[in-house]
């Protein structure tokens, strides 16, 4: 039967266009589907043919990702939490609310798409949370690295647990769970604490978008979670590659590839590391920023500078990749079999390039702004170790059909509202919605 499928989506390209993906199947599977997320993707949206309903407005979510306060790992959180999460609460609620059709409608939501997972509450909704990457699951068992607490995953378990308290106490507590609690006692809900720690899951069904061998399931995880693999999509532009971009491929050796993410307003000085680092080795080099104005200055001959490329068809044509640890780019790569440097600022990135750096392909640098001299010693260091082509080889390898993972999801996510309807029609209890949106009060 068909569905109603709301997607709700937070953050930047890197996180949205993943939910675009999911969208696209779901449409290609007979679904009706519509998307919560901010006007910054409309195009992106509305060219896979879904609806858009702006829970915030293109020109906030610019202010609040330009800061560069955004890419601290602390104050990050605080400001996302304050610029965009909790704006973005009620319009959440007031979509869903106006969209859901009573047993025929599934809310899908990212990992701070918490006013979605709020409204599910209230209105007896399915709920799946879909997320991106390992980081979203806290463990003490397969603790994830973070970015400013550099041997975090090696401290004991009760300072680790320690932590993660104090971390939700002092920091998200204040910033986002004031402002969650707010929205929740207009709707006759409890207020809540931690609603990082377990809230954010959805009782009902968790995906993990990423697969088993990047990261395998710990036994701490929720139990409702499943992994599907990466969705690999690169937007309703990933036909569309620059001429000037094929014309530079074409003219020499393979370049290294140099981005600082989707969200990125303040990456100058990586952007003249890399120009640095590819002189002084000898390498050319590709410049990928939505800034291309800004950096094309300090560029070369053999380093060139473009707003866009479909990284599904430039990396395989590259020799290595110096990014931020986002995990859409760092799936690329690894599908195209290139080697890659990490710089990571916050947020998951940290936890990813330590999983890039344990599968053997990729090498961390633990400096925000390393000069091009570092760079340079790095990506020499890696381009010449031995093993590093059978490491390469041997991860491509683990990548099939692209569109096997988001099948997969749709069906999973198909797979929960069939049980919950048919749960609810033999009148079972353990579906009732004061059970199934259970919140964490601990």
């Amino acid at each position: 039967m068909p569905l109603q499928m709301i997607l709700v989506a937070v953050g930047t390209s890197g996180d949205v266009l993943p939910f675009v993906a999911i969208g696209i199947v779901a449409k290609a599977r007979g679904h009706r589907v519509a998307m919560v997320a901010s006007g910054a993707h409309r195009a992106s949206i509305e060219a896979g043919g879904i609806e858009l309903i702006e829970s915030i407005d293109a020109e906030a979510d610019a202010i609040a990702l330009g800061h560069p306060n955004f890419w601290r790992p602390t104050r990050g959180l605080r400001r996302i939490s304050e610029r965009i999460i909790v704006p973005s609460l009620r319009p959440q609620v007031a979509a869903i609310e106006s969209l859901h059709e009573k047993g025929n409608t599934v809310v899908v939501g990212s990992t701070l798409a918490l006013g979605a997972r709020i409204a599910c509450e209230k209105f007896g909704v399915p709920f799946v949370s879909v997320h991106l990457a390992p980081a979203a699951f806290r463990s003490l068992e397969a603790t994830p690295h973070v970015a400013n607490i550099r041997h975090f995953p090696h401290l004991p378990r009760s300072i680790k647990r320690l932590l993660y308290w104090y971390f939700d106490r002092f920091i998200v507590d204040p910033a986002l769970g004031r402002g969650l609690n707010h929205v929740r006692v207009e709707l006759g809900l409890p207020p809540i604490v931690r609603p990082l720690h377990q809230w954010l899951h959805s009782p009902a069904r968790v995906i993990g978008l990423f697969p088993p061998w990047f990261a395998s399931p710990a036994s701490d995880w929720p139990k409702q979670v499943k992994l599907t693999g990466f969705p690999l999509y690169d937007g309703p532009r990933a036909r569309s590659v620059p001429p000037d971009l094929l014309r530079f491929l074409a003219e020499g050796e393979p370049p290294v590839v140099f981005t600082a993410g989707t969200g990125m307003r303040h990456a100058g000085s990586f952007f003249r590391a890399a120009v640095d680092a590819c002189i002084r080795l000898g390498l050319r080099g590709v410049l990928i920023s939505s800034s291309v104005g800004e950096i094309a200055v300090h560029t070369r001959p053999t380093v060139r500078a473009f707003d866009y490329a479909p990284f599904n068809m430039l990396l395989p044509h590259a020799r290595a990749i110096v990014h931020h640890g986002g995990i859409g780019t760092s799936a690329q790569a690894m599908r195209a079999g290139i080697a890659q440097v990490v710089i990571p600022l916050a947020y998951d990135q940290a936890d990813n390039a330590a999983r890039l750096e344990r599968l053997g392909v990729a090498a961390v640098v633990h400096v925000r702004e390393p000069s091009g001299t570092r760079l340079a010693q790095v990506l020499q260091k890696l381009l010449g170790r031995p093993d590093l082509h059978e490491k390469l080889v041997t991860v491509a390898r683990r990548f099939h059909d692209d569109n096997k993972a988001l099948v997969e999801t749709c069906r999973l996510i198909e797979q929960t509202v069939r049980v919950r309807n048919d749960s609810r029609a033999s009148g079972e209890s353990g579906v009732s919605a004061s059970k199934e949106f259970d919140v964490d009060r601990n």
